[in-house]
């Protein structure tokens, strides 16, 4: 079984709190083997359980259920909540913080009102709902800006009951021209961090109704759409003999380890097995 392979502890707990992220923070409990309780303040937890050992249940607003591997839970701002094993327990869990400001303004652009938001109160286990905290998780935790934005308004709105039938289409006559400005700008900065709330802008809608037509549009989110043209700057620089550190700079990039993971996703080999091969 999967927890009793490790034959070291991990940590009890981590903790992430980026300071380019205000207002999110990343727990990770590696191998629990004992439950908690708390009560939250001024955020809304949203957690993941990768794999779970044991019989343990969840309390959490009002509902007593059972967790279980690949389900999330949510707990709000000031409802006690409750793990309790009832037998021995050992399992992973992954949580997001959200700080209540910050998913306020999400809530807004899904066309809801704070306290009208049905969020699910036991433990929803779907693989959509899994992979998308997953994503979420990891683009808080090593991802730009534009990622992390992408990731978390789409995970939180897909667990709102009816998000998606309360975005309004009134402006729908306008969507073609907005994303073509929200291309122009990720054309023009490229290379560059660019927000969603830029982008949104631009496109003159809310962040939730760009990020969906955008994708209904184009087929990739705006954050994919940034790597993609980075990528392709990237070859026509190396085709011309451009160095590969300076490829990774003009490309947005810190450093040029930071560049072969996209670079090899996308074109299926690494920058410099690419360079070899037009240089040749």
């Amino acid at each position: 079984m999967r927890g009793t392979t490790d034959r070291r502890d991990p940590p009890e707990v981590s903790f992430l709190r980026r300071s380019e992220l205000p207002g999110l923070e990343l727990v990770r409990y590696p191998a629990l083997t004992r439950g908690w309780r708390g009560i939250p303040e001024a955020y809304t937890w949203f957690t993941l359980i990768p794999w779970l050992e044991g019989a343990v249940e969840v309390h959490s607003r009002g509902v007593r259920a059972p967790c279980e591997p690949a389900s999330v839970t949510v707990g709000e701002p000031g409802e006690p909540y409750a793990l309790r094993p009832r037998s021995a327990m050992r399992g992973e869990f992954r949580v997001i913080r959200v700080d209540t400001p910050v998913l306020d303004a999400i809530i807004d652009e899904v066309g809801l009102r704070r306290g009208d938001y049905p969020f699910p109160r036991a433990p929803v286990r779907h693989q959509r709902h899994a992979r998308r905290f997953a994503q979420c998780y990891d683009a808080i935790a090593t991802g730009e800006r534009l990622a992390v934005e992408q990731r978390l308004l789409t995970f939180v709105a897909g667990l709102l009951v009816g998000a998606a039938s309360g975005a309004s289409d009134a402006r729908r006559s306008r969507a073609h021209g907005g994303i073509e400005r929200a291309r122009e700008l990720l054309h023009a900065r490229f290379h560059a961090q660019v927000t969603l709330d830029e982008l949104a802008q631009a496109a003159g809608m809310d962040r939730f109704r760009f990020l969906r037509t955008f994708s209904q549009q184009l087929g990739v989110t705006p954050h994919a759409y940034q790597i993609q043209l980075r990528i392709a700057r990237a070859r026509r620089l190396i085709a011309a003999n451009v160095p590969l550190a300076e490829v990774a700079l003009a490309v947005g990039y810190s450093e040029q380890s930071a560049l072969q993971r996209p670079f090899k996703r996308l074109v299926g080999v690494t920058p410099g097995a690419y360079a070899r091969s037009v240089r040749a």
